[in-house]
């Protein structure tokens, strides 16, 4: 497998300008804590509720002082160091921990385009999504999150997300109106636990979901032709 690396990780202390007191990189913008959990930093930094001028909208991911790839929250861009495999295996793998051995790095926009060496240029969300999704094992719930845990969605997912997932929209039309635990969420539509707790994951991880509080409430789903007629809106408005 190492024969195809195009580039061996980058270290992460080369593209940035250092302070002499630590090796933290100096930007205008302020990137969410590092001794918040590395799920959490993430969400931070997706959810872009910070002030505008404040807003960091580079970083880079960094294990083991290598950058594994760098993000762009603007542009909904993931560029990786390595042959894009190699780089969300190692991601994926990493995101199973429950402390997965990760931080986040802030970047200008200058040092994003400079000195990002990329084997791929991939969409960010539906990235991060897709290894949510597989990230954990036994698809226990993602830390933070706990079992019993309730999340609503803030908005709908990016389109490419719920493209040949139908599960994914039916759990979306029901948790864009109410927040809902794993075990409501099942028995509402009748979904795996396993399915829909690696939906969780996926969603809590991209910042497309947060938690609630109260109890879960007894909301039937949405009828088959109102979903039928929903999705279709939503395909209509994305090839437009």
């Amino acid at each position: 497998m190492v024969r195809f690396r195009r580039t061996s990780f980058e270290d992460p202390r080369a593209p940035f300008a250092v302070s002499p007191s630590s090796r933290t990189p100096i930007t205008h913008a302020s990137l969410p804590s590092a001794a918040l959990p590395f799920v959490q930093q993430i969400r931070v930094f997706l959810a872009g509720d910070g002030p505008a001028p404040r807003r960091p909208v580079h970083a880079a991911v960094i294990h083991d002082d290598a950058i594994v790839c760098w993000l762009d929250a603007k542009d909904d861009r993931m560029m990786t160091t390595a042959p894009a495999p190699i780089a969300l295996t190692l991601l994926q793998k990493l995101l199973a921990d429950e402390h997965p051995p990760l931080r986040l790095a802030p970047a200008t926009r200058e040092m994003f385009m400079q000195r990002a060496t990329v084997s791929s240029n991939l969409p960010l969300r539906p990235t991060l999504w897709n290894i949510g999704l597989a990230a954990t094992r036994l698809d226990r719930p993602m830390q933070p999150l706990a079992t019993d845990m309730k999340l609503r969605l803030r908005r709908w997912p990016d389109f490419r997300i719920l493209a040949h997932r139908h599960d994914h929209f039916r759990l979306c039309a029901l948790l864009i109106k109410q927040g809902a635990s794993v075990q409501a969420c099942c028995e509402i539509l009748d979904l795996p636990p396993r399915q829909v707790q690696s939906f969780f994951n996926a969603a809590f991880l991209t910042a497309y979901a947060f938690p609630v509080m109260g109890e879960d409430l007894p909301v039937r789903p949405s009828p088959t032709d109102g979903l039928v007629s929903l999705w279709r809106q939503l395909r209509i408005r994305w090839s437009a």
